[in-house]
């Protein structure tokens, strides 16, 4: 009965913190999967955690959360690309092209991690990868403060420093969706975002669902 209990604390405490992540409130999100984990010490668990602390720029408490994953499940893709992900935004360029290159070895029809290499090893290009990454985080946070206007225009300048990244296409078409009201604009966006990353799944529920909307 007693594991039971525990059982559903810990489904409660997951659920929330990740609805609270998804909303882009990590702050909020990060006591309720840090009780997630203190109940279970799973891998779900500590990748949300990890997820939630590298959104609050807490890089050395994620990379350990990460690694611990990685040391009980050697070459876990999605926790991998967390990690690269965390060395680039810290710029430490070497770390996250070892990874990169592992990831190429393993999956080598991969286009999109053949794509962060080059990226890497130019330096003008991770450069504008990274402002675009600080103008994305600005625009969330501007979003938290209901300042919609200056949220686009910090979106629409990290789109000029990586057009190539499928999901600043893909947060530009859900503003102008779900905040404007502007489906066929919004249409254009899920349809880069669609075309960079054709294999993601909720790109693709995107694109497909404005298009309904719009001949509806």
């Amino acid at each position: 009965m007693f594991q039971l209990l525990e059982q559903i604390r810990m489904n409660y405490f997951q659920r929330k913190g990740q609805k609270l992540l998804m909303k882009g409130k990590p702050e909020k999100a990060f006591p309720y999967l840090e009780k997630a984990l203190m109940l279970e010490d799973s891998a779900a668990n500590l990748f949300n955690l990890a997820l939630t602390l590298l959104t609050l720029q807490h890089y050395a408490e994620a990379e350990k959360y990460l690694q611990k994953i990685l040391d009980n499940y050697p070459g876990n893709e999605l926790t991998t690309l967390t990690l690269a992900e965390l060395y680039m935004q810290q710029r430490e360029w070497n770390k996250a092209k070892s990874l990169f290159q592992n990831m190429v070895r393993i999956h080598p029809n991969n286009k999109n991690y053949k794509t962060y290499l080059r990226r890497i090893d130019n330096p003008e290009q991770r450069e504008s990868y990274i402002q675009a990454k600080e103008l994305l985080n600005r625009s969330q946070n501007l979003l938290e403060q209901k300042k919609n206007k200056e949220a686009l225009q910090a979106l629409l300048q990290a789109e000029r420093h990586d057009p190539e990244n499928p999901y600043i296409q893909n947060n530009i078409g859900t503003f102008y969706l779900i905040l404007e009201k502007k489906p066929k604009i919004a249409l254009t966006y899920y349809q880069k975002a669609y075309q960079l990353e054709p294999e993601n799944e909720k790109f693709k529920e995107n694109l497909f669902r404005t298009r309904k909307l719009i001949k509806e």
